[in-house]
């Protein structure tokens, strides 16, 4: 949808960076304006009038005060109004007429005496004689300088302070309406990327701006990622259902092509055949399985396991299939903990890490376990070989990665250490790897230790899921 200029982030942001300088300019402005405001005049001391009335009562001394003139003392005239008709009848002195003008003017008009206080002196009068007046002005007394500063300090502060919590409110409020909803779809983000198909945005995507529409556009690619890897591990896994059953078929051909009066006439072709029918089922079941792990169908049957038995028990088993796999691996004594987990889910994932070991190197496997406290506690397997390249250790995981070519691969398409990660998941660990100090390879399971009272009852298992998936043509 194609966002309508007048909702456009960009003129809101603009309009209201508009907004908060003029606020911010207007409120300076005001306070400027009212702490600027002349004072009002004030009753004149009754000292300073008996002072001055004795030289004003004389008719040709009053008449010859024109502004400028010094009358006594610091007073001088600042203003007069003579008996004579005409335009010089009013007469201010110049450099008040200037700039307070407006006061000359009102206080002239005065019935009383007052006294007015000017940035540059106190204004005094009206004094009158017939149908004369004149206004007289002194220079400011220390005490009056004093409080005439003290009095502009205190409207700077004020508008200093105005302007600050102002501009910090406004600020607050841009916070909440811009940088909230960022953080909102940086988090929608990050659901994205571990693969969550409904986002937390709550009414970011009703906005009709560009924020809005990018939420909007986050929702839309959060359920097509949903539906794509969807509809790529069904693929996955019903490629492999299908092709389990011709596989199956060509096991039992070569089987019965076999020539049993004379075994030492074996068709190399055949026996070539037979180890990669074998390799390829092996291949498919590993696909299977990560499908089940991926698409949550593996449901765990928590049962009481010895770790330590269930890893002696592994090694004896890959000793069976194989005499030279039962010499490498080694299961050390440690202090291995029994825990309330799956069986089969947690012999997966130290058998494909071995596996994974075992095709890789030519040396010793060590199985040992570290046991943190009561509630965690690490497997560690690890080999003799060359090690990974650091760069490379963080891949080890993903479906398919075989790594470098430098390691001796003999086997392998690069699933079984995926699967070990998706299935210490679904146990609830997690799987790391890194190049040992003193060489090799050694990955980290971490699992949870399970109290053994915490087992319930007619939990499915992984068996009752797998005998719910789609039945294989025959």
């Amino acid at each position: 949808m194609q966002i309508r200029w007048y909702h456009s982030l960009t003129l809101r942001l603009l309009l209201l960076f508009w907004a908060l300088l003029f606020a911010v300019a207007s409120s300076g402005f005001l306070l400027a304006i009212w702490y600027a405001q002349p004072e009002t005049a004030k009753p004149l001391p009754q000292e300073v009038q008996e002072t001055l009335s004795p030289l004003l009562s004389d008719q040709v001394t009053f008449a010859s005060l024109t502004p400028g003139r010094l009358l006594a003392g610091n007073y001088r005239v600042a203003a007069a109004v003579t008996p004579e008709e005409g335009p010089n009848r009013l007469q201010l002195e110049p450099n008040l007429a200037n700039t307070h003008r407006r006061e000359l003017l009102r206080q002239l008009d005065a019935d009383q005496p007052e006294q007015l206080r000017l940035p540059n002196g106190m204004l005094v009068g009206p004094f009158k004689l017939d149908t004369q007046r004149i206004l007289l002005i002194r220079p400011l007394s220390e005490d009056e300088r004093v409080d005439q500063k003290i009095n502009s300090e205190r409207a700077e502060q004020a508008q200093t302070m105005v302007l600050l919590f102002g501009s910090l409110a406004i600020a607050v409020l841009l916070g909440f309406w811009l940088v909230l909803p960022l953080k909102r779809l940086i988090s929608a983000t990050r659901e994205i990327a571990a693969g969550a198909d409904k986002l937390h945005l709550k009414r970011l995507p009703r906005r009709t701006d560009e924020l809005g529409e990018l939420a909007r556009a986050l929702e839309t690619a959060a359920h097509d990622l949903k539906v794509s890897r969807d509809a790529q591990r069904r693929l996955l896994s019903d490629v492999s259902h299908e092709l389990r059953s011709p596989l199956a078929r060509m096991q039992v051909a070569l089987m019965l092509s076999q020539d049993d009066d004379n075994p030492d006439a074996t068709n190399p072709h055949l026996t070539q055949m037979s180890r990669d029918v074998e390799r390829l089922g092996t291949i498919i079941e590993r696909i299977l399985s990560l499908s089940r792990l991926e698409n949550g169908l593996v449901k765990l049957d928590p049962q009481p396991i010895n770790t330590h038995e269930l890893a002696k028990t592994l090694a004896a088993d890959l000793a069976y299939v194989d005499a030279k796999y039962g010499e490498r691996v080694l299961v050390l004594d440690a202090d291995w903990p029994i825990t309330a987990t799956d069986d089969e889910l947690l012999r997966l994932v130290i058998e494909n890490l071995v596996r994974n070991a075992l095709q890789y190197t030519a040396g010793i496997i060590e199985l040992d376990c570290v046991r943190h406290d009561d509630k965690n506690f690490t497997i560690l397997v690890r080999d003799h070989g060359d090690g990974v390249p650091e760069a490379q250790l963080a891949q080890l995981f993903e479906p398919f990665f075989r790594g470098d070519p430098s390691r001796h691969h003999k086997a392998g398409v690069g699933l079984g250490m995926a699967l070990s990660l998706r299935a210490a998941n679904v146990l609830g660990g997690s799987v790391s790897a890194r190049n040992h100090p003193d060489g090799g390879l050694e990955v980290s399971v971490n699992l949870p230790i399970v109290p053994i009272d915490t087992i319930t009852e007619d939990e499915p298992t992984e068996t009752e899921i797998s005998e719910q998936e789609p039945q294989e043509s025959n």
